[in-house]
């Protein structure tokens, strides 16, 4: 079975250019699939796009194999389940008649050592889909947040429309001495979970999650100064999404995390196009590189951007820190990709941080002079 890199690239190349034929090919089996997941009658073309659907499914698939990753699949599996309205034991066989018919076709167009490894993902995913969403292994039970009160009030109001309410809300709690961290965390973060979360069951609008968005951004902007920290460590970092990935957030809160802890941050917002990001890192004579990913398709740019570094030999001694949640579910992304080093949230990233730049101090030190 090929396993090396080199062939792994290649069979993702091969997804890639064909999706569009391979799609179209397998959409025209999906009836016999649906029948056989027991999808019948099948929903209404005019109702549902199954080509355009299956076509989705050839990018993440694509992703698993050149990144060695089930989860980057079964991840991208997880949010067509939950989008409007919701998961459901029909859905599931609807995304099986989907990986079926996909699979019966790559076995036709791939060579057959490409095809067995490739058909190795489509099986994990179609046994993945063969348990429920409510039956799927329960988290540990969450700590309670001690700031629910807070948080509630506060996405109700922004779901009224009331964001100056919102703000002085939040403007007072930081007056009153609450740690900023603690507002970060359990009330903009937890916020923009239930958000997120609202969306995609369908219950608000695509307009009403950008103004609560917006409005987070503004509050987080608010209590900012409250963050600062008066011993500075002489350190720049850098700060972005790449191109596409339109979810900031999480890596401005690692990155106001980090200035809090003393670093000089210079945050380049969201969705930075690969090829400008190692120059800026050379012009701000930055030491470390904060990339997030909001979702598996994105994994693929940021393993390319660290290969870029290699021209750059300024970058020599810069490191990168990844995180978000496709690095969540498989810990072992972030050496896939490449990365120095991994942070699951902001709180880790401090620490993490200090560590990767304490040993890079110590390395430095024991190198013996030429």
């Amino acid at each position: 079975m090929p396993k090396t890199p080199v062939r792994r690239q290649h069979i993702a190349q091969q997804l890639y250019a064909q999706a569009p034929t391979v799609a179209v090919t397998a959409a025209g089996l999906y009836e016999q699939y649906a029948s056989e997941a027991g999808v019948w009658p099948p929903r209404p073309r005019q109702e549902y796009n199954v080509g355009q659907s299956i076509q989705h499914l050839c990018r993440p698939l694509a992703d698993s194999v050149l990144m060695d990753s089930q989860s980057l699949l079964e991840g991208h599996l997880e949010h067509e389940r939950h989008l409007s309205p919701g998961p459901s034991v029909e859905r599931d066989a609807e995304l099986r008649a989907q990986l079926g018919a996909l699979k019966q076709v790559l076995s036709q167009r791939l060579p057959i050592n490409d095809y067995i490894l490739t058909a190795s993902y489509l099986n994990s995913a179609i046994t993945h889909l063969t348990v429920p969403v409510s039956a799927r292994a329960v988290s540990p039970k969450p700590l309670v947040n001690p700031h629910w009160e807070l948080a509630a009030k506060y996405l109700n109001l922004l779901l009224a429309g009331n964001r100056t309410d919102a703000l002085t809300l939040i403007r007072q709690e930081a007056k009153r001495g609450t740690d900023v961290r603690d507002l970060y965390v359990n009330v903009f973060q937890e916020t923009q979970r239930k958000v997120g979360n609202l969306w995609h069951e369908g219950a608000i609008s695509v307009a009403q999650e950008h103004y609560c968005t917006a409005a987070t951004e503004l509050a987080m902007a608010l209590v900012h100064p409250y963050l600062m920290n008066n011993r500075p460590t002489q350190r720049r970092l850098l700060a972005t999404t790449l191109s596409g990935d339109l979810h900031s957030m999480p890596v401005r809160i690692v990155s106001d995390f980090l200035e809090g802890d003393g670093w000089d941050a210079y945050f380049l917002g969201a969705s930075t196009p690969i090829n400008s990001i190692w120059p800026a890192m050379i012009a701000q004579r930055a030491d470390l590189l904060v990339v997030g990913a909001s979702m598996g398709h994105h994994v693929v740019g940021i393993r390319e951007l660290i290969q870029e570094k290699e021209k750059y030999p300024e970058c020599a001694r810069m490191k990168v820190m990844v995180g978000g949640a496709p690095f969540n579910e498989d810990p072992e992304l972030w050496k896939a990709v490449g990365a120095d080093a991994y942070a699951a949230d902001a709180r880790q990233a401090v620490e993490v941080a200090r560590e990767l730049f304490v040993k890079a101090h110590s390395s430095s030190k024991s190198r013996p002079n030429s």
